[in-house]
């Protein structure tokens, strides 16, 4: 048996040193060792409390929480690995010294399957930012966003559960901190009720904090969703408004008339609120103490801001888009009237005859100055209005109108040159009388 073994021995040698090679040289061409990068892989911060014992804490800058890791091997083992299977630590007790700032953590890699030799981290360790601990309470506000409830609901109050948040984290965080928003949605809501708001910290520049910060505070309430109440109030559209005025006119004028622009507004308000306003005639009066027209000869125009309005009914509020009032007080001397002249009554003179005239009002104010007996049986049938469109071609033009009146009346309107002619102003389109519209005139020259 012996014999059979040695005979031809370094034949026997050679032939299993060349299946060697062969198998190595078959496996590195069908199976061959390779190189694989995994970019982005997260890097878990380990044995926090070793750090949290001496009320002190730590951050790690964006770039440096994730990383890249190479795995070498077989490729037939490597292209089975996928990124979940890799974990990045860095364990705060192996701080390599805490003697510099920031200090640097070593960090390891691991994969099922591949051997510690096999797998190599983008960098051997991490700087980490050590900072004392701080902590800060902060009221919340509620954010809605572009959210809003049903057309018919504006959303009166909000609330949160709690009112206030205790915030702890690296002294440098805390101190950037500017206000805390519970961010909620209200679409579509038709009924008061709690939904969830998720909290968000805006810093001193008015940013919010980005998720790599907000990962080192921490909320008192072990969470950042909380609950929000949204109180919602109907919505009452067609509401007038009406305003008083204060002071007096210059001796001599007399206040005749108050309008506003615009003249009806939306409010919003609770089921009581809006009771009580349809009580009083669904009015909003603009307050006195608002439409000061001391010494006034003359109409004036005062622009309000809507949100000086309603300031003493919590709640009501006011919800139309239109940010500002405009009140309109007539100021006319005593002894005198303003009339509404139908424009339809305005004959016109020198008419080009393949023209016609249009208005972009029905009626245009005359205001007339008699005693009170021949004010009271006035009528605008009386007077006689004109305009002369003399060498006019089609175009807008603003015209006087010429006013005759009967004895014992007298024209004013606050334009001094105006009044002395007889005068008052229109607007008039010259269209070609092909170019039919809504509201023509064509008098007879």
């Amino acid at each position: 048996m012996k014999e059979k073994i040695l005979n031809n021995l370094p034949l026997k040698i050679a032939s299993v040193i060349i299946a060697i090679i062969i198998w190595y040289a078959v496996t590195d061409i069908s199976d061959p060792i390779i190189t694989r990068t995994f970019a982005d892989i997260p890097v878990q911060i380990t044995n926090e409390s070793y750090i949290a014992e001496g009320r002190k804490t730590y951050q790690v800058s964006a770039q440096y929480q994730t990383m890249a890791v190479s795995i070498r091997g077989n490729r037939s083992v490597v292209n089975k690995v996928q990124a979940e299977d890799i974990t990045v630590t860095a364990d705060l007790t192996q701080i390599v010294t805490m003697e510099t700032d920031p200090v640097y953590v070593p960090v390891t890699a691991a994969c099922t399957g591949i051997s510690s030799e096999n797998i190599h981290t983008q960098t051997a360790t991490i700087p980490i930012e050590i900072e004392d601990v701080d902590s800060a309470r902060f009221p919340i506000s509620v954010d809605v966003g572009d959210t809003s409830p049903a057309k018919e609901y504006e959303i009166g109050s909000r609330t949160t559960d709690p009112e206030t948040i205790s915030i702890s984290g690296p002294e440098s965080l805390i101190s950037k901190i500017s206000s805390v928003v519970a961010k909620v949605d209200v679409s579509g809501m038709s009924e008061s009720g709690t939904v969830k708001g998720t909290l968000v910290v805006i810093d001193k520049n008015l940013d919010e904090m980005t998720e790599t910060q907000m990962n080192f505070l921490n909320f008192e309430t072990g969470s950042r969703e909380i609950d929000v109440t949204i109180e919602l109030w109907r919505k009452q559209t067609g509401v007038q408004l009406e305003a008083e005025y204060s002071g007096t006119p210059e001796h001599g004028y007399q206040v005749t008339d108050i309008t506003t622009t615009p003249e009806e507004i939306t409010v919003a308000g609770s089921e009581e609120a809006l009771s009580e306003l349809a009580a009083n005639g669904n009015v909003v009066t603009i307050p006195a103490e608002l439409i000061n027209i001391d010494g006034q000869s003359k109409d004036t125009d005062i622009t309000v801001n809507i949100d000086e309005l309603l300031t003493d009914e919590p709640e009501l509020k006011i919800t139309s888009s239109a940010e500002t009032v405009t009140v309109h007080v007539s100021i006319l001397p005593n002894g005198s009237k303003e009339f509404q002249l139908d424009v339809d009554q305005i004959q016109t003179k020198n008419l080009a005859s393949n023209l016609s005239v249009l208005y972009d009002q029905t009626q245009i104010p005359v205001r007339i100055k008699a005693s009170d007996e021949n004010l009271e049986k006035f009528d605008t049938s009386m007077l006689i209005a004109t305009i002369d469109l003399s060498g006019k071609a089609a175009g807008d033009f603003e015209v006087p109108v010429q006013i005759q009146l009967p004895d014992n009346y007298e024209l004013v309107n606050g334009d001094d040159e105006a009044t002395e002619k007889n005068e008052v102003t229109v607007t008039v389109h010259l269209r070609e009388k092909t170019d039919t519209s809504a509201r023509t005139s064509d008098n007879a020259n």
